[in-house]
């Protein structure tokens, strides 16, 4: 099953158990519905400067994927197995970092995912710890990597 059709079955579905959004969850803006669907920057990049792989408590893995010029972060890209509030923590998570330079990426924080969501339920505010430690570490791997660039080419997956 492709990626699009992945999306359309869930954009289908009514809100209940399986749906990425449960409702039993309270409330969720629109934002976060919005993004849960169809997540702006979800993908990777064939040969990233920097790049992370985090798993967190709850059992949803982020992978931050960050092409990085003058150090300035160009592209962001991120891929998940989690839950919606997972892909839309993400998806804001990379935008917030592109084009910023790495120092400022490196303040981004989970509050100020939550707040550009519209709001997370207490059960899944760790979806933006989650998004923000993942790019925290893809940032400490470009300044790693920089030391040596020839391990660019080797890929920690």
């Amino acid at each position: 099953m492709k990626e699009d059709d992945v999306y359309r079955m869930i954009a289908t579905q009514k809100p209940g158990k399986d749906h990425p959004l449960d409702p039993a969850e309270g409330p969720v803006s629109p934002e976060v519905q919005r993004r849960a669907v169809n997540p702006p920057c979800l993908g990777d990049i064939p040969v990233p400067d920097g790049y992370a792989h985090v798993t967190g408590d709850c059992g949803d893995s982020m992978e931050v994927f960050l092409g990085i010029q003058d150090r300035r972060i160009r592209e962001a890209r991120f891929d998940t197995l989690g839950c919606g509030f997972t892909l839309a923590c993400g998806s804001v998570a990379m935008e917030k970092a592109e084009g910023k330079t790495i120092a400022e990426a490196m303040r981004i924080e989970a509050a100020e995912i939550a707040q550009a969501l519209g709001g997370l339920p207490d059960t899944h505010e760790h979806c933006a710890e989650l998004a923000v430690e993942t790019l925290k570490k893809a940032v400490q791997d470009y300044l790693f990597r920089g030391k040596e660039p020839w391990k660019k080419l080797y890929r920690n997956r």
